[in-house]
């Protein structure tokens, strides 16, 4: 988070232009009432500016939001694959929900309805509902339709060392008995994994999932902007790790 504090009457000198265009910068502190976000909370951005001319083009709040989830699928017979755990990730998918989507933007011609004399500066807030939203990838059986060609081959490579007997029989109901093995931990022979990475398919695998579900997390950044008439811009950016 950048913060920039400075105590000033509304339009006292403060010594600092812009990078471009030869204009002063606006000063911009941006706070937050909950560091650490769970879904259903609030959090209420405030961004408090002002700029030595008091000259603004807008104030502006943008929410950028990407997901990202790993699987947990269970099948017929009770086989789990379970692709994301506290300590690594085999298959970890990630979809950009928003980006720089805009909050709130209050225009120049509005600013005077935020000024708070007491603290000679614009305040802006914004309520923020954290909240699950819908990207590219629902909750359900779908995600297997979803997901890259990449992602479902590693979901068949780890199915193949995971899978029981009584599932493989599902989706291969006259396998030899040389696709299994008779020692060593794993259900399945070399030849059995192979059939079933080469073989199955999304619409076979479908029929036999009993459950399924992502393990998901957020990635929320909020940006906060104060730009002046030419485009002069002073920004704050925060990012929170929410878990769904």
């Amino acid at each position: 988070m950048c913060m920039f504090m400075i105590s000033c009457k509304k339009n006292d000198p403060i010594a600092e232009l812009g990078d471009t265009n030869n204009e002063f910068a606006s000063q911009l502190r941006v706070t937050y009432n909950n560091t650490k976000p769970a879904i259903g909370d609030t959090l209420i951005v405030s961004a408090s500016t002002w700029q030595r001319d008091d000259k603004f083009q807008k104030v502006a709040i943008y929410e950028t939001l990407v997901e990202s989830f790993g699987i947990d699928m269970t099948l017929t017979n009770g086989t789990r694959v379970l692709t994301t755990t506290a300590d690594e990730s085999t298959i970890m998918v990630v979809d950009t929900i928003s980006n720089k989507n805009v909050l709130l933007e209050v225009q120049a011609a509005d600013l005077d309805k935020y000024w708070v004399t007491s603290s000679n500066n614009y305040v802006v807030n914004y309520s923020y509902m954290v909240k699950v939203k819908d990207g590219k990838y629902a909750n359900d059986i779908t995600l297997i339709d979803k997901i890259s060609e990449a992602n479902f081959g590693s979901l068949k490579s780890i199915l193949s060392y995971s899978i029981s007997k009584s599932d493989y029989l599902l989706l291969f109901a006259s396998a030899p008995a040389t696709d299994f093995s008779t020692s060593g931990a794993y259900v399945l022979s070399t030849a059995g994994m192979t059939n079933l990475k080469q073989n199955l398919t999304r619409a076979k695998l479908k029929t036999i999932v009993k459950a399924i579900k992502k393990i998901a997390s957020y990635n929320l950044t909020i940006d906060v902007a104060s730009v002046t008439p030419t485009n002069t811009t002073t920004a704050a950016t925060r990012t929170f790790d929410i878990k769904l």
